[in-house]
């Protein structure tokens, strides 16, 4: 009882930090507006299983206090800039907590107690040139490419943070913008048939590389979203790798092209890309899997093991299509009369670096192979009307199906996680009541290969335009052990959020 009053005394303190005149106002620089936005959130998790990897009770206290700015000193002429504090205050409601100390959880405290590094601070900031006909960028920004929702096909210049699972997480959150430059072109004389037209440029000059930020081996790294693994009286430690980054400035430069249109209403983009993976290819190297005095048994007697690694960030060579419009002939009165829309998504990537692994041999033999690689998803998004369960707003169903092939799969060794053919969905809908106060909603993601499922409900409340509060539940399941989402089947819980917003 004493610790979640300490929770909700933070979360009562974090909320009140904002609520102050002087950070919502706007205000003149040479007789042009200064905008400044933002909000805080502060968010508490409860787990309801208690196993070596996850903590059973609560489980994380996570703040995120974002706020950004921008100054147009002329029309055509704008700079912006965004940073963020992230702070997970359940290291310091935890420190003297024995369970929470025996599963090692307090030691990756340095990975995700505080987000202190400088791009992680500052988010993007960057300046805007939009002089007749064209664009220009430059900065720390977010490029997107992609038009699905929830799987990322042709988004693959910007790298992701998804080091805390997959709990609510914001768009400022996930996507990391890196240092950038970027260019368009719009004709200003087109055809009849050919509403717009662009071509984009972007170059990224790899100033400071920054990679994917992914769940990490181990409790001591990946805290209470390590992964569980397959093997019976043994637990995963942090993993020793040794993964070659591009050099700044040297290595490492990346090129992308798009050129994209709006023909007969439907809205059409050519992707080309040439740069480094986001995520490391890595691989087993001696003595494979060992234990490392003086933690060589975990807390329940498990015998504690360190993987040894090596690996690379390989180069991604790729080119895609998307397609989106309306298809005005599914348009139904009895639903509401509203037409459904279609986002198409295809990449073809060039020689792709994957680790292979031949599992006849009792060590983890592996090697680095290419191989191409085809990603391809289907999207349908739909506001229907079902009045027996709500009279007045619509329903959002958005539906999504990915394919993925390996063109070259071997015939003997296998890629972990990946079969030749691969396949998932997706599927979310949502509402909303009391005049769009209350949004209830529901997402389902399954994986095909491995018969594993990740469930999200929701329930949102807007008590203003500046005060949120969400109640949530997430929930994993696996068929197949150590496969999916069956890695994350302990990690079952239940969260609640506050939000406050300003500007």
């Amino acid at each position: 009882m004493k610790k979640l009053s300490m929770l909700v005394l933070i979360a009562v303190f974090s909320i009140a930090l904002p609520v102050s005149s002087a950070m919502a106002e706007q205000f003149n620089a040479l007789g042009r507006p200064v905008n400044i936005m933002g909000y805080i959130t502060q968010e508490t998790s409860y787990g309801f299983r208690n196993a070596y990897d996850t903590e059973g009770n609560f489980n994380s206290a996570l703040m995120n206090l974002f706020a950004e700015g921008d100054y147009t000193p002329v029309d055509n002429l704008k700079f912006y800039a965004s940073g963020m504090l992230t702070v997970d205050w359940i290291y310091q409601l935890k420190h003297n907590d024995s369970s929470w100390n025996d599963k090692l959880f307090s030691k990756s405290r340095s990975n995700l107690n505080v987000d202190d590094k400088y791009w992680q601070l500052l988010k993007e900031a960057n300046v805007t040139w939009t002089p007749k006909h064209f664009m220009f960028k430059v900065g720390k920004q977010i490029v997107s490419w992609g038009e699905l929702l929830a799987f990322r096909i042709m988004d693959q210049i910007n790298p992701l943070d998804q080091r805390r699972g997959f709990l609510d997480i914001e768009f400022e959150t996930t996507i990391i913008p890196t240092w950038l430059f970027r260019a368009e072109y719009y004709l200003p004389y087109k055809p009849s048939w050919l509403q717009d037209l662009g071509f984009e440029f972007v170059y990224n000059p790899n100033a400071d590389f920054i990679s994917d930020q992914g769940i990490k081996v181990g409790n001591a790294d990946g805290g209470i979203w390590a992964p569980d693994v397959p093997i019976p009286g043994v637990h995963m430690a942090t993993a020793y790798a040794n993964i070659r980054e591009p050099k700044r400035w040297k290595e490492g430069n990346e090129f992308a092209f798009r050129v994209k249109g709006v023909i007969y209403d439907s809205v059409v983009t050519l992707n080309g890309f040439y740069g480094r993976d986001n995520s490391p290819v890595t691989k087993f190297v001696p003595p494979f899997m060992a234990p490392v005095p003086p933690n060589i048994f975990a807390s329940d007697g498990a015998l504690l093991l360190h993987p040894f690694q090596e690996g690379k960030y390989p180069l991604l060579k790729f080119v895609g299509v998307t397609f989106a419009r309306d298809i005005p002939p599914l348009k139904a009165s009895f639903l509401g009369g509203v037409a459904p829309t279609v986002y198409l998504e295809a990449r073809y990537a060039f020689d792709r670096t994957f680790a292979f692994t031949n599992p006849l041999s009792p060590f983890p033999d592996q090697r680095f192979a290419e191989s191409d690689e085809l990603t391809a998803g289907i999207n349908l998004a739909w506001k229907v009307k079902i009045p027996p369960l709500n009279p007045t707003t619509y329903f959002n169903i958005t539906g999504e199906f990915i394919y993925q092939r390996i063109m070259n799969y071997p015939d003997i060794e296998v890629i972990s996680g990946l079969k030749r053919n691969n396949y998932q969905t997706f599927l979310t809908v949502n509402t909303s009541y009391f005049h769009n106060k209350l949004t209830p909603s529901v997402t389902w993601i399954h994986d095909i290969n491995t018969n594993s499922n990740f469930g999200i409900f929701k329930l949102v409340y807007d008590y203003s335009n500046k005060w949120h509060f969400t109640l949530g539940a997430q929930f994993f399941n696996g068929a197949k052990e150590g496969q999916g989402f069956w890695v994350f089947d302990n990690k079952n819980q239940i969260w609640f959020k506050v939000a406050y917003k300003w500007g």
